[in-house]
């Protein structure tokens, strides 16, 4: 058992500073995951010197450290997952208590203190267990490490019940001829030996996080928060194979800001970014998640729709212009800058391909400046001459074609 437990207190040895040094990172609960770790190694140290000393120094330490854990797993999953951690002052309570029932027992301590702190642990390992299932199908991006995660930690809290229930009921009821101290004994080891497979899935959770949160960076807009101009045409890619294959149409909007080079010359770049983030955050607002929205460059951005009723997309188009304009943007100087936008719009049909779409939207747009801006146009569904769309052709198939390190490619519309 030594032999298990060195092997136990060395793989938490090497994770603490691996949790440690994710606290940079900002992912949430790490700091909790991390004390947890530490307590962790407490028990599991005090459990290997029972050998040396005497089980009134060692048992207590190993018992309560091990609640101690428990507790500090259950506070960082309930604010990696958005909920408040749990008080310092219910932490040292649970603590406090379970030290003054097992010390005043009626009984051993050696008995009262495990069965009370093994009790106590299972019940909170089942509650960090069900936390993860419930948050399980709204964290899609670490699903696998959250499953790995709450397997662990049920696997954990039975051995932890049956070592409570070993020292409270005997032995003999549930394991006949087995001496229950023996068994006890066992069962921690066991809870000890497990403890290592449930930090690596921690580990394994917050590393997904970051990743997650690293790949969601790439693929936003620094400055508006839409998706980048890759991003975007990836997923409206897919969403146009979806359309394909359900043989429903879809709808792509091609937004250009008005006048955006005279916001620019007249308030600044400081004042453009401000417009543009003021623009998105009003289209993204109202869009909702009724489609995706990503900046195609400079002052331009698309909207892929996966439906494609003519009616409703004018609708659509219609309140994203009336919107714009009634929503003008206040500069930090009280200066405010009236905008609109103009917006092509065009409809997918079976002889259409996405960037024919694109394309359509692109010359759906010149159409609405040429009309005078501040309004939508829908394209017909008629193919596009490659010597009207050959810009928007080439621009939209090198992106979609583009790898990881590609040219910068101008935008779908230059029209102003």
């Amino acid at each position: 058992m030594d032999i298990v437990l060195t092997i136990a207190a060395m793989s938490l040895a090497v994770m603490l500073p691996v949790l440690v040094s994710l606290r940079k990172s900002g992912a949430p609960g790490v700091l909790a995951f991390a004390l947890a770790c530490l307590f962790a190694l407490l028990s599991v140290s005090s459990e290997l010197l029972s050998d040396i000393l005497p089980d009134e120094m060692t048992l207590p330490v190993a018992t309560l450290m091990m609640v101690a854990s428990c507790l500090m797993i259950l506070s960082g999953l309930r604010q990696f997952l958005g909920q408040s951690a749990l008080k310092p002052a219910h932490i040292a309570g649970a603590l406090g208590s379970i030290a003054l029932f097992g010390l005043a027992g009626a009984y051993h301590a050696t008995i009262v203190l495990p069965a009370l702190a093994s009790i106590t642990a299972c019940g909170l390992f089942l509650a960090a267990g069900l936390m993860m299932l419930l948050q399980w199908p709204k964290e899609r991006a670490i699903s696998a490490y959250l499953i790995f995660c709450a397997a662990t930690v049920f696997a954990v809290a039975v051995v932890h019940g049956l070592r409570g229930a070993t020292l409270v009921l005997a032995a003999d009821t549930l394991f006949p001829g087995n001496d229950p101290i023996v068994l006890a004994h066992n069962l921690q080891t066991a809870c000890m030996l497990g403890l290592p497979a449930l930090f690596l899935g921690l580990i394994l959770m917050l590393q997904g996080w970051l990743i997650a949160n690293l790949r969601d960076l790439v693929a936003r807009d620094e400055l508006t928060g839409a998706l980048s101009r890759r991003a975007f045409l990836e997923e409206t890619e897919e969403l146009y194979r979806m359309a394909i294959t359900t043989n429903r149409p879809m709808a792509f909007m091609l937004l250009d800001l008005d006048r955006f080079k005279q916001i620019n010359d007249r308030h600044g770049h400081a004042g453009g970014d401000k417009a543009l983030a003021h623009f998105t955050d009003t289209i993204k607002s109202f869009l909702g998640t009724r489609g995706l929205l990503g900046r195609l460059g400079g002052e331009e951005f698309g909207i892929a729709l996966g439906w494609a009723r003519r009616i409703e997309i004018s609708e659509l188009a219609d309140a994203l212009c009336r919107l714009v304009r009634s929503q003008p943007v206040r500069l930090e100087d009280g200066t405010e800058i009236k905008l609109s936008v103009s917006i092509g719009v065009a409809i997918s049909d079976p002889r259409c391909s996405l960037i024919e779409l694109m394309s359509q939207a692109d010359l759906a747009l010149y159409e609405a400046k040429a009309r005078g801006r501040d309004r939508y146009s829908i394209a017909e569904s008629t193919p596009v001459s490659a010597s009207s769309s050959a810009r928007a052709l080439a621009a939209a198939a090198a992106q979609m074609r583009a790898a990881s390190e590609g040219p910068y490619i101008p935008p779908l519309s230059d029209t102003g």
